[in-house]
C-alpha cells in the first residue's frame, strides 16, 4: 500500500472569508466590518496566502488570455474585487486563485517550457461555461453519473468536443445542460474525441455536482478589507509589542532590529518603534553585494523616513565575494547554502563582533509558515552561525496576509519589488528563488545576471553538464527531490548521479594508511588532487600545533601532542601530505579539514566570533590564527564554518 504524502502543515489553516463584505479575515471568527461569522477558506497547506498585486493580476490574465481570450481573463479576474494567491507545494510556483473566498483555479509555472499555464478549479470552470464556450467538452446524460462517482470521461460518453482541444491541456467537462461538472487533462485532440470510437478522453483532477457558481457583488478595497480585520489586527500588535518588551527586559542585551529590506522584517521594525519607545536600539542590514538595487534603496529610505538613519549599522560585503563562493565551492543550491554563509551570516557575525563584542539581541522577521525549519525553531532561538545573537521573532506566528494588512494599516513603505511579481525578496541569484522568479530578475536586471550566467556558464562546462539542466533550474539542488528527478527523466536532463558529482571546488583528497593502524608508530600518506597554495593551507594549522612553512623547500610542517606523544605532518607543494605518530583516520582527517579551512575560506568571519582570545584576524580576504595569541581550546575547529559546510 502506498503511503500518504504528508501535507506541509506549518500552523493552523486561519484564512476566513466575510461573504457580506466580500473580503478575507486573518483568522477565523466575526467581521469587524458588518459582524458576520468568515467562512472558512479551504486553502491548500500551508495556507500562507498573500495580496495579488497589479502585477500579479496582469500576469494571471495574460496566462488565462492564452488558453481562452483576454475578455474572457478579465472578467474572471475582476479589478473591483479583493484577489488573494496561496502558494501551494509544487515543481516551481503554483498559487490558488482566490476570489469571492473562492478557490477558482491555480496560476502554476512549468518548469518545462518555462511558461505559465492556469488550471481552472470547479469553481473557476461554473465562472468560465458563463463566459465562453472555449476548451469545453459536453458530456452525454447517461455518463454524468460516472463522472459525479470520480471516472475519468471516455470516449463514449462525450457528445462533442471544442475542435481548439489538444492533448495535455487543460478542459472543462459540462453536462448537456451546460453545468460544469468535471475538469481533467485532455488525452485527445476535440476532433478525436468526437469521432473516435473508444479510449480515454479527458482524465480527471477535479469534479463535483452540477451547481451555479458562487459569485459575490464587487467594489471592495483593501481599506475594506482593513475595516473587517481592524479588532484582529489591533490584537495580534499589542501581543507582538508585549513580546518584544518582555524579551527586551529578559536578556541584558543591546537590542538590534535586523532590517532586510522585505515585508515580514518591515512589519518588525514598525513593531520595535512601538515598543522600545524607552529604549535605546539599532538596525542592521547585511548588503551582501548582491542585493536588488531597490532594495538597498529601501533600507535607507525606510530608516530616514522612520527617524532612525543614526541607528542604521550596515555591512556591505563585496560583490565579488558571491563570485567567488561559486569559484571555490561550484553552484549553491537550496540544500547547499554555502552562499548565505558566507556573504550573510558571516558578516552577521563580523558586524556584531564590531558594534556588541558581548552579543546582542536581534528581533528578525522569521514566520512559522515559511518552511518546517522556521515553523520547529521557536519564537526565541540561536544559530549557530552567529554564536553571539539570539534571536527572537514577535510575527513568528503572523501570516503573509497578517503581514500585509499591518503594512498596509500603518501605510508602510515597502519595497517596489512585491508588486513586480516576487512573492519573497532575497538575494538576487538566490537558489531558493522559482524559476519564475528568475525569469523576472535576467529582464529587470540584465547586466547582473549576464555575470551570473557566465560564471554559471563556466561551471557547466568545467563539470560536463548541459545547458539544459542550467536553463530550467535544476542546479538549485545538490540532492534533488524525487519529483525533480522525475521531471528531470521526463525532460530527459542528465543530472549528477551522485552527491560527490556535484559541481564544487575540486579540493577532493585522499589517504591511507603505510603501516598497521594497530602499530605503535603509524605513518598515513594522502594527497590533494589539487595543488594547495601553502600559505593558505597554514592559515587555521596554528590551532592544531607548531606550524612551520619552508618555501625554499616548498613544505608546511606541523608538530602537535597527541596521547602524550608527538605527531608531525608534511604538507608538500604537489598536494602530497604525510602523519606520523600515534595517528589515526580521524587524526588525518581533522589535520585535511584544517587546510581545507584555509584553502578555501571566503573571509566570512563566522570562526573570528567564536574565538574568545582574539586570535583569528582577517587578512587579504583570508581569515587566520595567530599563533601568538592561540591558546589551542579548539573552539573554532569545532565551531561552524562555510568551508567545512560546503565538503
Amino acid at each position: 500500500m502506498r503511503a500518504k504524502k504528508r501535507k506541509p502543515y506549518l500552523g493552523p489553516l486561519l484564512l476566513a472569508w466575510c461573504i457580506t463584505c466580500n473580503v478575507p479575515l486573518i483568522r477565523k471568527g466575526r467581521c469587524a466590518r458588518c459582524g458576520e461569522m468568515g467562512q472558512p477558506v479551504p486553502v491548500t497547506p500551508p495556507g500562507d496566502a498573500r495580496p495579488a498585486f497589479a502585477a500579479d493580476r496582469e500576469s494571471i490574465i495574460d496566462t488565462i488570455s492564452s488558453q481562452f481570450d483576454r475578455s474572457v481573463a478579465q472578467q474572471l479576474i475582476p479589478e473591483d474585487k479583493v484577489v488573494l494567491l496561496n502558494a501551494i507545494p509544487d515543481v516551481d510556483c503554483a498559487e490558488e486563485i482566490i476570489i469571492d473566498g473562492q478557490i477558482i483555479g491555480l496560476h502554476r509555472f512549468r518548469i518545462e517550457n518555462l511558461s505559465w499555464e492556469f488550471i481552472p478549479k470547479i469553481e473557476g470552470a461554473r465562472r468560465l461555461v458563463k463566459l465562453t464556450e472555449a476548451k469545453q467538452v459536453v458530456i452525454e446524460d447517461s455518463a454524468v453519473p460516472f463522472i459525479l462517482k470520480g471516472a475519468s470521461l471516455l470516449r463514449p460518453g462525450i457528445k462533442t468536443a471544442d475542435d481548439s482541444i489538444q492533448p495535455e491541456e487543460y478542459v472543462i467537462g459540462v453536462t448537456e445542460q451546460g453545468s460544469a461538472i468535471l475538469v481533467g487533462i485532455a488525452t485527445m485532440s476535440g476532433p478525436e474525441m468526437r469521432t473516435k470510437e473508444r479510449g480515454m478522453a479527458v482524465k480527471k483532477q477535479y469534479k463535483a455536482a452540477p451547481i451555479e457558481p458562487t459569485i459575490l457583488p464587487g467594489g471592495q478595497t483593501w481599506d475594506t478589507a482593513l475595516a473587517a480585520n481592524a479588532k484582529l489586527l489591533h490584537k495580534l500588535e499589542t501581543e507582538a509589542i508585549s513580546f518584544i518588551t518582555q524579551t527586551s527586559q529578559q536578556f541584558t542585551l543591546p537590542v538590534v532590529v535586523a532590517y532586510s529590506g522585505g515585508k515580514d522584517s518591515l512589519a518588525v521594525l514598525l513593531l520595535a518603534q512601538k515598543a522600545l519607545t524607552t529604549q535605546t536600539y539599532n538596525v542592521m542590514f547585511i548588503n551582501t553585494g548582491i542585493e536588488f538595487p531597490e532594495t538597498v534603496e529601501n533600507v535607507y529610505a525606510v530608516t530616514a523616513q522612520l527617524g532612525l538613519e543614526n541607528q542604521l549599522l550596515v555591512k556591505n560585503v563585496d560583490t565579488n565575494q558571491f563570485f567567488h563562493v561559486l569559484e571555490l565551492y561550484g553552484f549553491v543550491a537550496r540544500d547547499y547554502r554555502v552562499c548565505c554563509k558566507s556573504v550573510k551570516l558571516g558578516p552577521t557575525s563580523q558586524l556584531i563582533e564590531t558594534y556588541f563584542p558581548e552579543g546582542c539581541l536581534s528581533l528578525i522577521g522569521q514566520r512559522r509558515y515559511e518552511s518546517h525549519r522556521r515553523s520547529a525553531s521557536g519564537r526565541v532561538w540561536k544559530n549557530p552561525w552567529v554564536p553571539k545573537q539570539i534571536g527572537a521573532s514577535p510575527i513568528h506566528n503572523w501570516t503573509q496576509l497578517m503581514i500585509w494588512l499591518y503594512l498596509f494599516q500603518e501605510n508602510a513603505p515597502y519595497n517596489p519589488l512585491y508588486e513586480k511579481g516576487f512573492e519573497r525578496i532575497g538575494c538576487m541569484f538566490c537558489p531558493a528563488s522559482n524559476v519564475s522568479e528568475l525569469e523576472i530578475i535576467a529582464k529587470m536586471c540584465p547586466s547582473e545576471w549576464r555575470r551570473w550566467l557566465v560564471a554559471a556558464k563556466n561551471l557547466v562546462q568545467k563539470h560536463g553538464l548541459s545547458d539544459e539542466w542550467l536553463k530550467h533550474g535544476f542546479w538549485r539542488w545538490k540532492n534533488p527531490p524525487q519529483k525533480i528527478r522525475d521531471l528531470a527523466h521526463k525532460m530527459k536532463i542528465q543530472l549528477p548521479i551522485a552527491e560527490q558529482e556535484r559541481p564544487k571546488n575540486g579540493l577532493t583528497y585522499d589517504f591511507s594508511f603505510v603501516t598497521e593502524p594497530s602499530s605503535e608508530e603509524v605513518m598515513i600518506r594522502g594527497q590533494f588532487y589539487q595543488a594547495p597554495d601553502l600559505i593558505s593551507a597554514a592559515a587555521f594549522l596554528p590551532a592544531l600545533g607548531d606550524v612551520v612553512v619552508d618555501l625554499e623547500r616548498n613544505i608546511l610542517e606541523v608538530t602537535f601532542q597527541l596521547k602524550g606523544k608527538s605527531v608531525n605532518c608534511t604538507l608538500y607543494e604537489s598536494g602530497l601530505f604525510t602523519l606520523s605518530g600515534p595517528v589515526n583516520e580521524e587524526t588525518a582527517e581533522c589535520f585535511v579539514r584544517t587546510i581545507l579551512r584555509g584553502l578555501i575560506c571566503t573571509a566570512c568571519g563566522t570562526c573570528q566570533s567564536i574565538c574568545k582570545n582574539n586570535a583569528i584576524t582577517l587578512e587579504s580576504g583570508q581569515a587566520r590564527v595567530d599563533e601568538k595569541e592561540c591558546v589551542r581550546c579548539g573552539d573554532c575547529l569545532r565551531g561552524k564554518c562555510p568551508s567545512l559546510y560546503a565538503l
